[in-house]
């Protein structure tokens, strides 16, 4: 990192103001990712929905970044069009998309299109509602955004921290991200009593509309920032700092340690995030709870992550065990699973230790991709393992689904009762698979010839 010598210097909380404000639009977008969660029942019942269509609204958020590689092209982006007009492309894409997603399931929706509804519903897709539609439009969209938001996010984190904070200034990132979606699993079922399900998402596109605001406040602390001492930035008399390009023929130069990591990534969001996405309707459908109640418990997944990843963070700053770390985050998804998928155990216990994993394995393994390849590469890598990860996100929130539905069967009263058993052995499945490519990564990482091991401390 490359300093201006010219101006006052910045204080050490600078940075530490700068990740917060920055964190702000993520929680937002985190929030907008989990506000339908908790309203499955109410959607499918209202709306018509079966599980695999619900499923499709968590599927398409990779949709776009997946078929044409939008999360590819995102560092190239940023690249060219610079932190400040890609970051107001990206957070406006978030809001325009959480705003359609609100559409879809506003009841005034029929009267809005008029004749376009009934063309909108044969057009094509038949089989899809006009109101399913306009949301999935929404969430393909809002995925753009949202992930793309994500790549200027490292990036930042990337300028502003180095060496021993790195990790738990990512820990802190996620535990802001991560408090939108605690909140959303605890307010929008009872925002969806107050206002109807239409208006809950209507007030979560508030929301995003207020985190958009924020990436304001941070271009202005950057601007302010500029050409004072401890800022990223230039030399006095130097051109601008070159930023990280996203170059896809060097992914293919990367060591096994960074494959083995990517597909660790894929695996491990797959059992965790597709999960928490039906996690609500399966604690209420197999254990009893009430919408609001289902939500609320489901949040002690969000509880677990948000205490212990800045813990993980400060402890793998100064202790390293990045691939250890990763071992156990995937290994302990595997009885958590299965305990809910296969038992009535008390489900708070298995919910919480998801997220403890949530913590383990984030907390190491976004700090360990600056270790492994060089930083002039880090867009590359950073957009590689984002691609790879949301071609997870697309296939098994609708997998999900799909076994959902063959496993359902109506009661008299027009009711569903839904048996999750293979859901959760598929997610327990993955966990361990996750497990065995953590396992392989830290066999690689311990024959590494050069660079830096990720099990070490990385030094400044």
């Amino acid at each position: 990192m490359i300093y201006s010598g010219s101006g006052k210097r910045l204080p050490g909380s600078y940075r530490w103001a700068v990740l917060a404000v920055m964190s702000l639009i993520c929680f937002a977008q985190y929030y907008i990712f989990d506000s339908v969660t908790p309203l499955e029942t109410q959607i499918e019942r209202e709306l018509g929905f079966s599980a695999s269509a619900y499923g499709l609204l968590f599927s398409a958020y990779s949709v776009a970044n997946v078929f044409l590689f939008m999360l590819l092209l995102a560092g190239v982006l940023v690249d060219k069009l610079g932190l400040k007009i890609s970051g107001i492309l990206y957070g406006f894409l978030c809001l325009l998309g959480a705003a359609l997603t609100a559409l879809g399931a506003w009841r005034g929706l029929p009267g809005l299109l008029g004749s376009g509804h009934g063309w909108l519903r044969t057009a094509f897709a038949p089989e899809w509602s006009p109101e399913l539609k306009v949301m999935l439009l929404g969430r393909v969209i809002y995925g753009v955004g949202a992930e793309s938001i994500l790549v200027v996010n490292n990036k930042v984190l990337a300028r502003w921290f180095k060496g021993k904070e790195l990790a738990f200034a990512y820990g802190i990132n996620l535990t802001i991200m991560r408090l939108g979606t605690f909140l959303a699993l605890n307010i929008q079922a009872p925002a969806a009593g107050w206002f109807g399900l239409g208006g809950a998402l209507w007030f979560a596109t508030a929301i995003m509309g207020v985190g958009f605001a924020t990436f304001f406040g941070y271009l202005g602390m950057e601007r302010a920032a500029r050409g004072r001492a401890g800022a990223p930035g230039v030399t006095a008399g130097a051109g601008a700092a070159s930023e990280e390009k996203f170059v896809l023929r060097e992914a293919f130069s990367f060591d096994a340690s960074f494959w083995f990591i990517t597909l660790l990534c894929v695996t491990f969001y797959s059992a965790v995030f597709p999960f928490q996405a039906y996690a609500p309707a399966i604690l209420e459908r197999k254990f009893g709870y009430s919408q609001a109640g289902a939500g609320h418990v489901a949040s002690a997944l969000i509880v677990g992550t948000m205490i212990f990843t800045p813990i993980l963070g400060w402890f793998v700053d100064r202790k390293g065990k990045r691939a250890s770390l990763m071992m156990v985050g995937s290994l302990l998804l595997v009885p958590c699973h299965l305990l809910i998928g296969c038992t009535h155990f008390w489900p708070i216990l298995p919910v919480f230790l998801v997220g403890v994993a949530l913590s383990l394995v984030p907390a190491a393994l976004w700090a360990a991709i600056p270790m492994m390849v060089p930083e002039s590469r880090l867009g590359t890598a950073f957009g590689v393992i984002g691609y790879v990860q949301n071609v997870g996100l697309l296939v098994f929130p609708w997998v999900a689904g799909k076994i959902n539905d063959a496993h359902t069967t109506m009661t008299p009263g027009g009711g569903k009762l839904v048996d999750y058993t293979t859901t959760m052995l598929m997610f327990a499945a993955l966990g361990l698979v996750g497990f065995a490519f953590s396992v392989l990564l830290k066999r690689t990482d311990a024959r590494r010839k050069a660079g830096v091991s990720i099990e070490g401390v990385m030094v400044r």
